[in-house]
């Protein structure tokens, strides 16, 4: 029996092991979020995220667009402009005609604390885990 139990007690130790790395990333991704100035109380039960610089491929610009046009001005998307210059990204806004809730990340702090591979991407937060939903742009 003790054989029995040595032997699937890695698996239940990984098992933990990537819950307790899944929540941590998770408050990692609100954490940051509040960093950047987002009220947590705004939205319902998940939060699509969709990351972007003012620089972006057409694709993305397209994506985005598409987001705009379903979500515009709902709680259920964010929109993370990385730009330094908060003209460019003000600019960037209304040039684009966006109604997405946005908030500037002047420092990309995403990018810094890996919590994103690369720009643009996207992902939603639901049932408190991160799930990644790749690059945007890129149905």
């Amino acid at each position: 029996m003790n054989w029995l139990r040595l032997k699937f007690f890695p698996f239940v130790l990984l098992f933990a092991l990537l819950l307790a790395c899944s929540n941590d990333s998770y408050k990692e991704y609100l954490s940051t979020l509040k960093d950047l100035g987002w009220d947590e109380h705004t939205n319902g039960d998940s939060l699509f995220v969709l990351f972007t610089s003012v620089n972006q491929c057409l694709p993305c610009d397209q994506e985005i667009q598409k987001w705009n046009e379903k979500y515009g001005k709902s709680d259920k998307v964010l929109l993370i402009v990385k730009e330094k210059y908060i003209s460019n990204f003000e600019n960037y806004i209304t040039t684009n005609s966006i109604n997405l809730n946005s908030l500037q990340d002047k420092k990309g702090l995403f990018r810094d604390k890996e919590l994103i591979p690369f720009l643009p991407y996207k992902i939603v937060i639901i049932e408190n885990t991160v799930k990644e939903l790749g690059e945007l742009g890129n149905d």
